[in-house]
């Protein structure tokens, strides 16, 4: 079972790409904020990105991040479409492992960062969704 500190790996790319504010101005600063978005709104606040599968996500709408990666990130649609497959949390901990895999060759990065920024990973549609789930039809004791 993945742990956050596990998530160490891809440091280096998160202290080159990752902006101070922002989505930033490249490909490799968009890709390294929605990742890590994805990672720390996971482990901070239990979300995902798509929750009309079998993961229940809490309050947050990420799905833009997940459609921004799959949009412009080559290999990273076929990660995402691993949430069909996601039962609990060591499944979707692992599928966010492996998208981090993704963007952690610096090489890769390096080059994505001559690229400038596409759209946006605030506003990026696609397939992955969230629905808002109605509280007033649950019973809370």
């Amino acid at each position: 079972m993945r742990q956050w500190s596990d998530f160490d790996k891809f440091g280096h790319v998160t202290n080159r790409f990752m902006p101070s504010t922002g989505e930033g101005e490249t490909i490799a600063s968009q890709a390294s904020t929605a990742i890590n978005k994805l990672v720390y709104k996971w482990f901070n606040d239990g979300d995902v990105f798509d929750n009309t599968y079998g993961m229940e996500g809490w309050a947050n709408d990420l799905s833009t991040y997940a459609n921004w990666l799959a949009n412009h990130i080559e290999g990273a649609e076929e990660v995402l479409d691993g949430i069909t497959d996601c039962y609990n949390d060591d499944d979707y901990t692992e599928l966010l492992y492996e998208l981090c895999d993704i963007c952690a060759d610096l090489e890769d990065m390096e080059n994505r960062d001559e690229l400038p920024a596409d759209g946006s990973i605030y506003t990026e549609k696609g397939r992955y969704k969230f629905e808002e789930h109605n509280d007033d039809d649950e019973e809370w004791w």
